[in-house]
């Protein structure tokens, strides 16, 4: 059995990277790359020599699995057949399944004790049919399993927050798109995730922007409130400054 194996350690920014690439008796190369995170750790694993199929898994510090998913094509995200998650004990917590990146077939979300709590039927991403459960197994009102943060208002009363607070910087003749994103934390509260600076926007301005931002409704998985991530994308035209997305 031929086995050609390379080993490369990378550290860097706190994290560090190994990659072992290994011939297979079925002649499929298998590449395996582990990185260290602050919250968890990651496994990925490559099942062909062009490194499209893969299985992606993410371990709580003490070891524990949290995520499975498996893609046809990682570079671009196709998400293929099934994918898990798990509670910090280790007991499933869902499982759905995926083709060409959509949900197909059935979704399960289970309590940590094993009982199903919700239960959904997909067909090439479109939904067909939904249930929700109480811990007793009854069948309780259907509620979205993943909700996006969203401002106070919606997308409308951000602009006008925004205009507010930018109005006064744009030139009348100036038509400019700047984009930047920031994060909403569990608590609703919106920090600066990513930018750059221009003659059109600095930090300081973002700064304030943000210091003064009403709170935002913060995402939520399950119920649960959780961070995320939030581009915006602004565009300065004639003197004022607009949402991208509404313009």
């Amino acid at each position: 059995m031929l086995k050609k194996i390379s080993v490369l350690l990378v550290c860097m920014w706190g994290i560090a990277s190994q990659e072992v690439e290994a011939f297979s008796p079925d002649s499929l190369w298998r590449t395996i790359r582990h990185r260290a995170f602050a919250d968890y750790d990651e496994e990925l694993v490559f099942h062909d020599r062009k490194k499209r199929f893969a299985t992606l898994k993410h371990f709580s510090k003490n070891g524990t699995l949290l995520v499975e998913t498996n893609f046809k094509d990682y570079a671009e995200g196709i998400r293929q057949g099934f994918s898990k998650g798990y509670y910090p004990s280790g007991n499933l917590y869902w499982l759905a399944d995926y083709r060409d990146n959509k949900l197909h077939g059935e979704l399960r979300v289970y309590y940590e004790d094993g009982g199903l709590k919700r239960r959904e039927t997909y067909r090439s991403g479109f939904q067909k049919k939904k249930h929700c459960y109480d811990r007793d197994g009854n069948e309780i009102p259907y509620y979205e399993l993943a909700e996006k943060a969203s401002f106070p208002g919606g997308d409308r009363a951000l602009q006008a927050y925004l205009q507010t607070k930018l109005n006064e910087f744009v030139a009348g003749n100036t038509s400019q798109i700047y984009n930047f994103e920031i994060y909403i934390e569990e608590d609703g509260k919106a920090v600066l995730h990513k930018f750059t600076n221009s003659h059109i926007m600095t930090i300081n301005k973002l700064t304030d922007i943000l210091t003064d931002m009403p709170k935002w409704k913060p995402a939520r998985y399950d119920k649960n409130p959780q961070g995320e991530i939030v581009p915006i994308s602004l565009l300065f035209q004639n003197g004022r400054v607009h949402l991208a997305a509404l313009h």
